[in-house]
Parts: structure tokens; sequence; C-alpha cells
């Protein structure tokens, strides 16, 4: 479970910013409301000028100064690729608009791209279907900067005429293009839930280290083209709706974030993959009662709690084709094989999970033999998690530094290859989440901490040599940056925002972090937001019982005056390290909240004990009981928000999605009265119905805790409930699946308890596409101000 309703590929962002105005009308009928100073949600959901523009789309070349980026060609027709120099932002066209076209003679608009090694040719992916949460089945190009030449990777042969075409020119509604339908995934009303289902697109295509081949998925199997003759081989055989090679399932892809399964070896003549057996994987149904007269049924392969996972196995197969060798990464069936990458030409390291997952080892395994060695055993009483990058090669991968809560935060320690502990590299204190960058030379690694207060992200240069910790602060404006270092750390880019400011995009060189340029200062959004003359956010601590204080912030009506009353609404999402409370802009529910400030509303966000970066302790106590703790300090604030003056105490509400929808539904159901209403979206009700990998982690298997899954689900205190309840749901959720809202619906009907639902045909966690979320949140509106 992943808070993030929907996350995409990387998209140029100076492609998005030239085409911005063309998109306007598709997204939004009308124009911005006559009156500027108010909020409205068509002008927050129904257009894009409220929306501000992140960091662009680059790729770092290897002299660490320039980079390559696609932009609209001049004219608006197409894409050309240039050459930037950091420091002057000089752009040279690499390859012209001209050139960049498929084999219909159409251009091709470029969704991502990747540089091959010898950076005389560029990956170009395109026409993207969504699989799970992301866009990632599409066609791929080759474009040669030299020869200026575009091929496709795939020839594809139609079954039963001998007859070849390029993959990309297939008609364009298999290659996702009906509007109508690109918000779903590409599985709904297809069959089994797998890439088989998409025979002629393609994913993950990538360079071998050489430049000479390229390898990429299609159907769950795995193939390699070669360049210069145009020969492809196809490397596995096996793949099918229930076989996977080379890509993930569906529970490995959410919870582990592992989408791309295959490496290539540094020598370019080997490939590892995973393989991905889905049988004993009890299948779900999901319904689409929209596009046919009867349903259209498909079947996806879902691991509940409980419930068998794929067998997951890892083979070395040569880029030349024959036999796949397997690796002996233990015995155990039920173990997560987390993360793979060649370390050098024969050895490969993995980081592997048993399915409790409350221990990490780091494995070497050899190509040749398959036989592996561990290197380092990391555990955790709670839970060891791999989430981003927990491990980061240096010195020719003869070192590595590697992230775990050993010493009560999150922080990082260096080690030798061999598994011997040379130093800790970050101190306690704060959680040093993820390193963006290193500097080998100069022997600092550039890490990214919520540090100085748990709300904020800043960058901090972390020594990796000396008798203790030492770790200096670089970003100096309070907030939260997001850094991309440059190849050899001279040159980062910085995205900082705070909540209620969009972010700025500015070049910096290191060490000194000495701004170079402005890359993108959102300047017109920020102007429209300071025409709303809204209240700036309050951040405070709320009180505990037992002493403890929670982050929190408060939004509040304009020329507010705390000695009157308020209706208070409060947002929750609460889940195991995922706050809520961060000095960062919070896009379009911060607007939707600050839009019910405008009303008269307060809006309230508290960051419950298990969601925030305040060390191991504070963020795994929840362990064996989720939304136990989290539930009773959500009822506490709000007996705390009832207290003060400036609060209506018959009129304090909750609401939330996802784990903040469960969060929701538990708390109304367990504080009874201290709520007049609640808004649940997409709430897991019972965590029985959500799958292996994030529920085992903090609750283990409903066989082995009955009790903690007992205590953890919402109809466990239905009879209590009293507050005024809407219940949202897509019906085409493949995460948390509508199960959840209709046993609620079914628990409550039989408690005697009147609520309101409302389901969006077909739509999945998001529950957008198209104007969903406008309708959506004109709901959650009227909703709101009928009934708080």
């Amino acid at each position: 479970m992943r808070h993030a309703s929907l996350r995409r590929p990387l998209v140029a962002a100076a492609i998005a910013a030239s085409l911005a105005s063309a998109f306007v009308p598709a997204l939004g009928a009308q124009q911005p409301a006559a009156d500027t100073r108010r909020l409205t949600v068509e002008r927050i959901f129904g257009g894009r000028e409220l929306t501000p523009f992140g960091a662009p789309g680059v790729r770092w070349m290897k002299d660490g100064r320039s980079y390559v980026a696609a932009r609209a060609a001049e004219g608006g027709r197409g894409t050309e690729l240039v050459r930037v120099d950091a420091l002057t932002g000089a752009a040279t066209v690499l390859v012209p608009a001209s050139v960049l076209v498929d084999a219909r003679g159409q251009p091709i608009a470029v969704e991502e791209l990747e540089l091959s090694p010898d950076e005389r040719k560029a990956l170009l992916f395109s026409n993207s279907v969504r699989v799970w949460r992301t866009n990632t089945r599409g066609t791929y190009h080759v474009v040669d900067f030299d020869a200026r030449r575009v091929i496709p990777i795939a020839i594809i042969t139609t079954p039963g005429t001998g007859a070849s075409r390029a993959a990309d020119s297939m008609p364009a509604p298999a290659l996702g293009q009906n509007p109508t339908a690109s918000s779903l995934p590409s599985f709904i009303g297809r069959g089994l839930a797998s890439g088989a289902a998409d025979p002629d697109l393609q994913q993950f295509a990538k360079f071998s280290p050489d430049s000479r081949s390229v390898a990429y998925v299609r159907a769950n199997d795995l193939w390699v083209k070669d360049l210069a003759s145009g020969a492809v081989t196809r490397l596995t055989t096996d793949g099918s709706d229930d076989v996977i090679n080379g890509t993930t399932d569906w529970v490995y892809e959410e919870e582990l974030g592992l989408q791309d399964a295959f490496r290539w070896s540094p020598d370019s003549r080997r490939l590892a993959y995973w393989r991905f057996d889905q049988h004993a994987v009890p299948a779900f149904p999901m319904v689409n009662e929209t596009a046919e007269q009867y349903p259209l049924v498909s079947v996806l392969r879902y691991p509940k709690a409980g419930a068998p996972n794929s067998r997951v196995t890892v083979g070395v197969v040569a880029a030349a084709g024959g036999p796949t060798k397997w690796m002996d990464v233990g015995p155990d069936t039920g173990q997560y094989v987390a993360r793979m990458e060649w370390v050098d030409a024969d050895s490969i390291a993995v980081q592997r999970l048993p399915r409790k997952q409350d221990r990490l080892d780091l494995l070497l395994v050899s190509a040749t033999t398959g036989r592996a060695r561990t290197v380092l055993t990391d555990r955790d009483s709670a839970y060891v998690d791999v989430e981003g990058e927990a491990v980061r090669w240096l010195d020719g991968r003869r070192r590595f530094l590697y992230r775990s809560d050993r010493g009560g935060w999150r922080g990082w320690w260096l080690y030798d290859r061999s598994g011997r502990l040379i130093r800790q590299v970050t101190p306690n204190g704060a959680d040093h989440l993820s390193v963006a960058g290193v500097d080998e030379r100069a022997g600092v690694a550039y890490v990214t901490a919520a540090a100085p207060t748990p709300t904020e992200r800043n960058l901090y240069r972390c020594a990796l040599a000396g008798a203790a910790p030492s770790c200096t602060r670089v970003t100096a404006q309070p907030g939260t940056h997001a850094v991309d270092v440059a190849p050899g750390a001279r040159w980062a880019i910085d995205t900082w925002s705070r909540l209620g400011r969009p972010p700025v995009v500015t070049l910096h060189e290191l060490p000194a972090m000495r701004t170079v340029r402005t890359l993108e200062d959102n300047a017109a959004v920020a102007q429209r937001l300071a025409a709303l003359e809204l209240a700036a956010p309050q951040f405070l601590r709320v009180p505990m019982a037992d002493g403890t204080q929670l982050d929190a912030y408060r939004l509040v009506p304009p020329r507010f005056d705390s000695t009157q009353a308020h209706p208070v609404l409060m947002y929750v999402y609460g889940g195991p390290a995922a706050p809520q409370v961060n000095d960062a802009w919070s896009g379009t529910r911060f607007l939707w909240h600050q839009m019910l400030a405008q009303q008269g509303y307060v809006v309230l966000v508290v960051d419950n004990r298990g969601a925030a970066w305040r060390g191991r302790d504070f963020r795994k106590l929840t362990q064996y009981r989720l939304g136990v703790q989290e539930s009773s300090d959500q009822i506490e604030a709000a007996r705390w928000v009832a207290r003060q003056p400036w609060a209506d105490a018959k009129r304090v509400g909750i609401w939330g999605w996802s784990y903040g929808g469960y969060m929701t539904a538990l708390s109304l159901a367990r504080g009874g009265s201290v709520f007049k209403a609640g808004i649940a979206v997409a709430p897991v009700v019972d965590w029985r119905f959500y799958d292996t990998i994030y529920t085992e982690r903090f609750m283990w298997t409903p066989q082995e805790n009955p009790n903690g899954y007992q205590l953890s689900a919402v109809g466990s205190y239905v009879n209590n409930l009293t507050a005024r309840l809407l219940l949202v749901h897509g019906t085409g959720d493949d995460n948390v699946h509508p199960q959840n809202s209709t046993v609620l619906a079914d628990l409550l009907q039989q408690a005697g308890k009147p609520f309101t639902m409302m389901l969006y045909p077909n739509r999945t966690h998001s529950i957008s596409g198209g104007r969903t979320q406008v309708h959506l949140f004109d709901t959650f509106t009227r909703f709101v101000l009928e009934n708080l």
C-alpha cells in the first residue's frame, strides 16, 4: 500500500510546459472562476491553472555537466532531443523532430528516454498503457544520434498471416489511445491480468552495457535485439498468464516497488532475471458492468494475507540464448527476492527476505555455479523493509552503504564487500532516508534526512571516513528538498517547496550548493495562489495523555477569529512511515482543504504514532495491531480539538483515503460521539482482505495472529458508530478491492446504521480519469457542507 494515488512514468517536463496550454481545454471545460480570490472544485480539479510543474525530465551525461532532455519542437509539432549545458542552459539539438517519427511517419510522443552507455543512442518509450499503478507497457524505439535513424525494437508477426510489421504501427486503440479507457488498467475486461494480455507491447527495454543490444519483456518473456543486425532472440519461452519472466506480479510491484525484473551483466554476455509462477495464487475477479450487455470479468492473481504467494526463482541466461542457470537463493519457497544487481561479471548481489520480513540477507551469488554466500544479515523484531534503495555500491563495487534501523533511527552504515562493517556514516537522532548521490573523490555521501524536524526534508553531506558519524546540512531553506545529484557530484538539481508554496527548481554547484540558475519557478501558479488571500498553514503539536506530542498542521479561514467556534475536518492517512504533516507542496488535496477553510472550516492534519519519521520505535510500535494505536491517537486528537476555543465540539469530522479511509472508518467506529461525520475512501476494513507483503509485514498472518486481526477490523466496532458516514470506492480498484466497502456496507446494514455510499464504475484506487475527480470532490464538498 503506497500513499500515492497514481504513479506514472517520467514525462519530460519541458514538453509538458510547452504544451500545457493545449491540455487545458481537454481537462477543464470551464474558464477560471471570475472571482480569483475563491477556490472551487472546478478550479482545483477541472483545469491546470493551479498545477505547478516539477523538475525537468533530464538524463545526465557522464561528463557530469550536461544532460539530454526531450522538448517540444519549434512550432509545436513533434519532439526533439537536445543536449543541455548545465551551467549555461545552452541547448544543442541532437535529433530533430523530423527524425523522431514512427513507421507511419507520425511524431513519437516521448514519455521516457534512456541514454545508451556510449551516449550515442537513446531508447524512447511511447504509446503506453497502464498496467497497475503506472504506464509500463508500450512501444520502444532506438534513435541513433550519429545516423539520425529511428528503429522500433520489436517486429511483430501477425498470427496466421506470416506478415510482419513494426510494433509501433499497430492500430491506435491497442496502444491505449482510447481516452475513455486510458485511466483503466490494461487487464480490465481482458481475461487474466498479465503481460500476455498485450503481446505486441514491450516493457522495461534497456541497453546492454556495450550499447550493442537491447533487452526487453514482451508477453511475459525476455527478448534481446541485436542493433547492428536487427536479429531478435527470445530468451525465455514459457511466459503466459501465470508465468512471468523479466517483470513482476501484482504484489511485488505494489509492495516491494519492483517492476523491472531483469539485469544485464557488466560484460553484456548474460542477463539475470526473476521468474514468477503464479499458479498457486488465488484469483480475484474484477467485474466491468458498463462495457457490454453482460459484465466482463477479469481475473487478477492477488495473494491476500495468509494465502499462497507466487513461487519466485532467479535465473541467468546467455544473451545469445540457451538454457537458464537457476541460482540457489535459498530453499524457502515463501521468501521474497526483493532486489538483485550484478557487482561483477560473475557475481550477483541479492537481497532476500523471509515471508515474515523480520530479516534481510544480502547474498553474493555466482552466476556460473549458482552458489550463494551470505554477506550481511539485518534483523528487526518488527520488520526490515527495502523501500527505495537499501544498498548503494561504491568504489568499483568493493564497498557498499547499507540502510538500517539498527541504531534506533533510519541510518546508513558502510561495509566492505566481504560484509565487514567499516563505520556508521549517519548519526542517530534523525531518520536519514535516502542517498541522493556520492562524491567518491571527496569521500562523502549526500543523504536526504527528515531533519532538522520530522516535517522537513533536507540534504546533508556525510563523511565516509572518520572516527564518528559526521553530516553537514547542505540545503539552507526550511521545507522540503528533493535533490538529484549528477554523476561526479559537481551539479545538483533541487526541487524545493513548502506547505502552500509550489515547487521551485534550481540548479546548484556542489559542494557549496551555489545557485547557478532557476529551471522552473512556477511564478504564475504562485501569483494565482497569492491572489486567493489564504491564511498561512500553522504547524503545531497535539498533546496525548501519556505526554507524547504529535506533529500536526492547521488550516484556518481567512481573517480567522480564534475566539469563535468553527467546524473542524481532520484529514488522516496514518499508515506506517507515511507522514502527511510535511512542510512541502501537497497538491490538490491541500487546495481542497483551503477551499473548505474559505467556507469557514478549520482543517487539521495529525500524524499519529507509526506514521512519522521520528525514529524506529515511534514508527514500529503498531506492530501486530495495525490501526489500534493509530485510531486511538486520532480520537484523542479529536477530543483535544473539542476543548479548543476555536473549535465547535459538536462539529468535528474526519476523512481519509486508502489507509486513511481505513483510519477514518476505524476512528469513527471506535470514537463514537467524538465525531459528527466522516468520509472513508477506498478503505481496508479487515486486513484479511489485503495483500500478503504489506499486511504480513506489520500483522503477520491471520492464522498466527488472529487476535490482532480481530482488534484491527472495523467490523469489530460498528455497533459503536454514531457519525454520519460517506463510503466511497472505485469498482475497478485492484489494490484495495471494493470487497472491503461491500463487506462494511453489509455490516452497517446488519447493525442498523444509516450511511451514504458512492461507487465509481471501473475506477481504480486513484478514482480518476476524465472529469472523475471533479465529480468526486463535488460529492465530498456537498457531504461536508450538509453534514458537518
